[in-house]
C-alpha cells in the first residue's frame, strides 16, 4: 500500500479536524510527526509541521474533501438567528447557544 502527503498543518487542532473529515469520509488517512508540534520553535517551525497521508489511490478524492472544508473556512462569519452571536463560516451549529444555523 503506497502513501502520499496531501498536507501540512502547523496545529494539531488543524490536522486533526482534517483526519476527522477524510476518515468521515471513508478515506484511509492518517498524521505523521504529531509529537514534533509541541517542539515548535524548539526546532524550525517548518520540521515541526504536522503531515496528513492518504493511500495514493484516495488522493484526489481526499483534496476535494480537503477543498470542501477549505471553501467552507472562506466563508463570511454567520450570526445565529435565536442569540445575534457571530459563529465562524463553517459552523453548522451555535458555538454559543447551539441553534441550528
Amino acid at each position: 500500500m503506497k502513501w502520499i502527503r496531501v498536507r501540512t498543518y502547523r496545529t494539531l487542532p488543524d490536522a486533526h479536524l482534517a483526519l476527522n473529515e477524510l476518515v468521515h469520509a471513508g478515506l484511509p488517512a492518517t498524521l505523521r510527526g504529531e509529537s514534533r508540534a509541541p517542539l515548535a520553535g524548539e526546532l524550525p517551525f517548518p520540521d515541526a509541521r504536522i503531515e496528513l497521508w492518504v493511500e495514493v489511490s484516495h488522493a484526489e478524492t481526499a483534496e476535494a474533501v480537503l477543498a470542501e472544508i477549505d471553501d467552507a473556512a472562506a466563508g463570511e462569519p454567520r450570526r445565529c438567528p435565536k442569540c445575534g452571536e457571530e459563529n465562524p463560516p463553517a459552523f453548522d451549529m451555535c458555538w454559543s447557544c447551539g441553534q441550528g444555523l
